[in-house]
């Protein structure tokens, strides 16, 4: 009676080589499109980082030598140690003297001068002449 149990027993099992692949085989619909395009819009948004990020490291490459006139106001603002506000109001004397570069305010004393200044920079007279003495 055992060997008959036995033998249905064994008649029943798989043979391991026939299951062998089962792990890879994938259950389910199969792979779309739309199954990708959050990979892909990742990827854009990625690539679009790291182009905007090397775009602003060029920018403010000072090591490379270039015709800029704006990277070279900037250059002289970090080597006079100027803030944020002071390079703002050197870009307002710049323009409002209509100078070709802002860089100029750095070579041309007269443009600190309380008596020529327009009007609308009167009430940042005292911070120019700071400005004046830390520059000349």
């Amino acid at each position: 009676m055992m060997d008959a149990l036995t033998s249905n027993f064994l008649l029943a099992q798989f043979s391991r080589w026939e299951r062998l692949g089962d792990g890879f085989r994938r259950s389910g619909r199969p792979l779309e499109f739309s199954d990708l395009v959050p990979y892909i819009v990742a990827l854009l948004v990625l690539g679009g980082i790291t182009a905007a990020f090397v775009t602003y490291r060029r920018r403010n490459d000072l090591g490379r030598p270039c015709t800029d006139s704006q990277k070279l106001f900037r250059e002289l603002c970090l080597a006079h140690d100027l803030d944020r506000s002071a390079q703002k109001l050197l870009g307002q004397l710049a323009e409002a003297f209509h100078l070709a570069q802002p860089s100029e305010v750095f070579v041309r004393p007269r443009v600190f001068s309380p008596e020529q200044l327009p009007e609308h920079l009167q009430d940042e007279a005292a911070r120019i002449a700071e400005l004046r003495q830390r520059l000349f």
